[in-house]
């Protein structure tokens, strides 16, 4: 069973032939899978299969992202404490990693479409358990329920268009699975804009993803499975009928001839079982390299915070002295779109750049925009009207609104939100009764709000450009084809738990270390990978498959 799970996830892998990838030199396009002179064409059958699978990723775009504008609704009316919220995040994203690898299992023995399918079944349950939740705990099992959704498509998704796509076409195809992923965060942040107006609007915010995920299960249920799975499971029959529409023409004999031969090469790797491959890789020096990167990639891609952006960015605004929920909310639209939209850049300039260089200068350009994030938080809480320390019932150290509305429990009363107030305990005899006078427990006025939302821009267009898109793509080019699979779940796995680790430490570390400090820390650990990469990344574009070993070497 073992060996057999492990030769069907190699299937998976988002992968071409040596041929194909030899021939990506720069300027060059991918070699044709047949002979004759006219390229494939995209059929209508094509683009309604890669269009049916890629509601996935923009299910999990949107699942990911709609928490960030529903949790600043959910928190009052649940009354969750900041660990709570943290666990509403993080609980999904930890059933996500365990849905990538149920997911390795399924389509393994079940399929690529049945897994859709299942994921489809899984987004559907999850977004109805939370537009019925009246509990934090249901909330909980909606999140898991839906996580499980998530990392089930994301791991199968892009390899069911990699497998269902003519190879001329395959590389944009399977990247705009990860356009729809920035394209569903970005719809979330409208509709939660939208509905932030709307009682109980959280609710209808997390339930509207039940339509497209409907639609996805549906789709998935009329089309066929992928060719790639059919062959390797014996249906050559139905492979060939499948590849007949793919590519309009009912000359397939190249194309099943080649998909046996890689099939069989993969399969002499890994027929002895993962202990056997396990043991094979850690005697081969350049392969163990190449996983190293490829796994600080995924590291250091969550390390550079971007999650805490994206799960936290109205919580982040609120943090700024925006005090209005529904003007947080739509303020968070602008990190959601410049994420979209450089996605999209980093698509079209992805090919015409050497990666390497490509990514160490958006690096940089990501270090700075976590240090102009750590200062904008800063600045803002240094210009928060000042707290008369002689008249507060909270303790010492506190300066000004911002430090004191940080510690539990307290809050601040001045005449005005720009002058002279007291930091004092809410359910003490003093409290603010005055109605004239300015009052907040959460967040504070400051003249330099705006900077955060400037420095969050300049931060995501260079992230999305860079490592946002790249870490994937690298490593789907340096790993021999009897490893590749083996070695980009082992990465794809970093990214989760990484992601697993940002998501449960933000708030928590914005009070041990300030919110200023929390993205200095950021800044600091990128750095780390930025070095990492200059001194131990190799160029990777146009290197043919079999060709990798030796950058490593």
């Amino acid at each position: 069973m073992e060996s057999d799970i492990q030769r069907d996830s190699l299937e998976m892998t988002v992968s071409s032939s040596s041929e194909e990838i030899a021939g990506m030199t720069q300027g060059d396009e991918a070699p044709l899978l047949r002979k004759d002179n006219d390229q494939p064409r995209l059929t209508l059958f094509v683009v309604l299969l890669c269009g049916v699978a890629t509601i996935g990723g923009f299910l999990f775009g949107y699942d990911t992202g709609v928490v960030s504008g529903a949790l600043v609704l959910i928190k009052p009316e649940f009354n969750l404490t900041a660990d709570q919220e943290e666990w509403v995040v993080g609980i999904a994203v930890g059933a996500a990693a365990l849905g990538a690898i149920l997911g390795g299992v399924t389509s393994a023995k079940l399929g690529r479409k049945p897994t859709i399918i299942l994921a489809s079944v899984f987004f559907t349950s999850g977004s109805t358990i939370l537009f019925l939740a009246h509990s934090y705990t249901v909330l909980l099992v909606g999140r898991v329920v839906l996580g499980l959704g998530v990392g089930l498509s994301s791991m199968v998704t892009p390899a069911f268009i990699a497998e269902s796509c003519p190879a001329v076409y395959r590389g944009k195809l399977v990247t705009a699975f990860g356009a729809t992923i920035t394209t569903g965060q970005f719809i979330s942040s409208l509709v939660a804009g939208a509905l932030s107006g709307v009682s109980e609007g959280w609710r209808w915010m997390l339930g509207a993803a039940v339509l497209p995920s409907v639609v996805m299960g549906i789709g998935m249920f009329l089309l066929p499975e992928s060719p790639r799975y059919l062959i390797q499971k014996g249906r050559v029959k139905e492979a060939e009928e499948v590849l007949q529409k793919i590519s309009g023409s009912t000359n397939v004999e190249k194309e099943l001839r080649e998909i046996s031969q890689t099939i069989e090469a993969e399969t002499k790797y890994s027929s002895h079982g993962f202990i056997h491959l396990a043991r094979q890789v850690l005697q081969n020096v350049p392969v163990m390299r190449a996983i190293a990167i490829g796994c600080a990639l995924q590291a250091f891609q969550q390390l550079g915070g971007i999650n805490t952006v994206m799960y936290y960015s109205t919580t982040m605004i609120k943090m700024a002295g925006v005090k209005d929920n529904t003007q947080a909310i739509w303020l968070s639209c602008i990190p959601s779109f410049m994420n979209s939209a450089f996605a999209l850049v980093s698509m079209v300039i992805v090919e015409r750049l050497p990666r390497r260089r490509l990514l160490l200068s958006t690096l940089l350009g990501t270090i700075v925009g976590l240090s102009l994030l750590g200062g904008a938080y800063y600045a803002i809480g240094a210009t928060t009207a000042p707290s008369d320390p002689t008249n507060s019932t909270c303790g010492g150290g506190i300066t000004n609104c911002d430090t004191c509305v940080a510690v539990d429990g307290c809050a601040f009363c001045a005449p005005t939100r720009s002058e002279m107030g007291r930091c004092f305990i809410p359910t003490a005899a003093d409290n603010c009764t005055d109605p004239t006078y300015y009052r907040t427990d959460d967040v504070c006025y400051s003249p330099y709000s705006w900077t955060l939302i400037a420095a969050m821009v300049f931060y995501i267009a260079m992230f999305a450009t860079g490592i946002g898109t790249l870490a994937w793509t690298i490593n789907s080019e340096i790993y021999p084809m009897w490893v590749r699979s083996y070695a980009i779940s082992l990465s794809t796995l970093t990214n989760w738990m990484f992601n697993l680790l940002i998501a449960f430490t933000f708030l928590d570390l914005t009070r041990l270390l300030t919110k200023y400090g929390a993205f200095w820390m950021y800044t600091c650990v990128t750095i780390v990978g930025w070095l990492i990469f200059y001194f131990r990344l190799p160029e990777t574009r146009g290197v043919p498959l079999e060709n990798v070993e030796q950058l490593f070497s």
